[in-house]
């Protein structure tokens, strides 16, 4: 399989992993190949320890289209996905994820596309960069977590609204509402994102990694078993730091 052949792309600069859509023909639309190869892409990421934080991207035109919807309504594809979906749950990877995660976005991040986004810790996107979840205008709800990932940006009815309407907006709007983290010009994007995850975890790589998973668990934690938490890894860092 040659690089164009392949749906994911995964790449390193310095300690920083790049994962790449590369689907742009299809304007990188969620496929079940798309699925696997980036379920498969992040765990490698996980696992490498050369590795400090991910940036997160597509190829061509845009971020993420959403669904392949030519693989709807097809009776194999949606068993299949089923199947895929009870053995590699790849949503709950991205949220688990261990290390600080930035997606880079441009042109547009629809659907499966913008939820994948939120579900990153921080989104950089171009200016002008579609942002929408459609699904509820299909007959559908949000698969992919944006029902969930979403209030937990902005204010919850802001989020009902966006989510039931349908509407787009641009980056610039998404940034008004707190969804994206900083919009930075098109030609500029993907430095800006990979320099700013190296300044993130540069100082202290395990300590970032600490950090990110304190602060992405303890949203599902009540207070106490939060702090408490945070004392365990304040403990075992001070350790790491003597040793």
């Amino acid at each position: 399989m040659t690089e164009k052949e392949h749906a994911v792309l995964l790449e390193k600069d310095g300690q920083i992993a790049v994962i790449t859509l590369n689907k742009p023909d299809k304007l990188n639309a969620f496929s079940v190949e798309i699925r696997d190869q980036l379920y498969e892409a992040l765990l490698a990421v996980r696992d490498d320890p050369s590795v400090d934080a991910l940036v997160l991207c597509g190829a061509g035109r845009g971020f993420c289209a959403g669904a392949d919807l030519t693989e709807f309504g097809t009776e194999p594809a949606v068993i299949r996905k089923r199947r895929v979906r009870l053995q590699r749950d790849l949503w709950d990877e991205f949220r688990r994820f261990p290390k600080p995660i930035a997606a880079a976005l441009h042109g547009f991040a629809v659907g499966s596309g913008l939820e994948m986004a939120m579900l990153c810790d921080f989104r950089f996107a171009a200016p002008g960069t579609v942002l929408s979840l459609p699904e509820a205008g299909l007959g559908m709800i949000p698969a992919a977590g944006g029902t969930q990932s979403l209030p937990r940006l902005v204010h919850h009815g802001l989020a009902l609204e966006f989510a039931l309407c349908g509407n787009r907006i641009t980056a610039e709007e998404g940034f008004e509402r707190r969804m994206i983290s900083r919009i930075v010009p098109s030609e500029d994007l993907l430095k800006t994102t990979i320099d700013y995850m190296k300044t993130l975890v540069e100082r202290n790589p395990q300590s970032s990694r600490w950090i990110k998973t304190l602060v992405a668990n303890g949203l599902e934690l009540p207070l106490s078993q939060g702090l408490a938490r945070e004392q365990v890894l304040v403990a075992r860092s001070w350790t790491a730091r003597r040793t």
